[in-house]
C-alpha cells in the first residue's frame, strides 16, 4: 500500500470537531499508522478471498446449509401431500358413514312403523286365529261382595273353536279335540 498524496485542507480557520481530509494533489506524501495499516491489510485479505481462490471454500462452507434446507424444504411438501390425501380420504370414509346411518334410521323407522302395525287389534285378532286361538266372547264374572259372598254374574260357556279344515293330502285319522277346549268344557260342567 502507497500513501495517498495529500492537499491542503479547505478551511484552514478551525479543525475543532472536524475530521482530517485527505490531502490530494501534489504535496507532501503522508504515512499511515500501524494499526490503519493493518486494518487496510486484513480487508484486502478478505476481498481477495471473496472475490479470488477463497471461493470454493465459502461454497464448500455453504454447501451443506443448502443441501439442509432443500431436504426440509422436501420434507415439508412430502408432509403436506401425505396430510392432504389423508384427509381427502377419511372426507370419503365420512361420507359412506352418513350414508350408512342415513340407511340405518330409514331402515330403524320403517321397523317401528311394521311394530306399530303388528301390534293393532285387528292384526292380533288375525294372527291369534292363524295359530289355533278362539275368541273368548262374552265370559262370566266372579262378584264378590263386602260380605265376603261371592255371585256369578253371566253364564259360562265353552269358547268353540271354528270347524277344522283339513287338507286333501293330510291323513284321514280322526282330529283330536284341543286340551284346552275340554279342560274349559270340564270348568263349565262342574258350576
Amino acid at each position: 500500500m502507497t500513501a495517498s498524496l495529500a492537499a491542503p485542507p479547505r478551511n484552514t480557520t478551525s479543525t475543532v470537531g472536524r475530521t482530517p481530509t485527505r490531502r490530494r494533489g501534489n504535496g507532501p506524501a503522508r504515512t499511515r499508522s500501524a494499526a490503519v495499516a493493518r486494518a487496510y491489510a486484513r480487508r484486502a485479505q478478505r476481498s481477495g478471498a471473496l472475490h479470488g481462490g477463497g471461493q470454493s471454500c465459502a461454497a464448500a462452507n455453504r454447501a451443506p446449509f443448502v443441501v439442509l434446507v432443500m431436504v426440509l424444504l422436501s420434507a415439508a411438501l412430502v408432509a403436506t401431500l401425505w396430510l392432504s390425501t389423508a384427509a381427502a380420504a377419511d372426507s370419503y370414509r365420512l361420507q359412506n358413514a352418513r350414508e350408512s346411518a342415513r340407511d340405518l334410521t330409514e331402515r330403524s323407522k320403517q321397523l317401528g312403523q311394521e311394530v306399530a302395525t303388528l301390534e293393532t287389534a285387528p292384526e292380533l285378532a288375525r294372527r291369534a286365529l292363524e295359530l289355533g286361538m278362539v275368541p273368548a266372547g262374552d265370559p262370566a264374572r266372579l262378584v264378590v261382595s263386602p260380605d265376603g259372598s261371592v255371585v256369578v254374574v253371566g253364564e259360562p260357556k265353552a269358547a268353540t273353536a271354528p270347524p277344522a279344515v283339513i287338507p286333501p293330502a293330510a291323513d284321514s285319522a280322526p282330529a283330536q279335540p284341543e286340551p284346552a277346549v275340554a279342560s274349559q268344557a270340564a270348568v263349565s260342567g262342574r258350576t
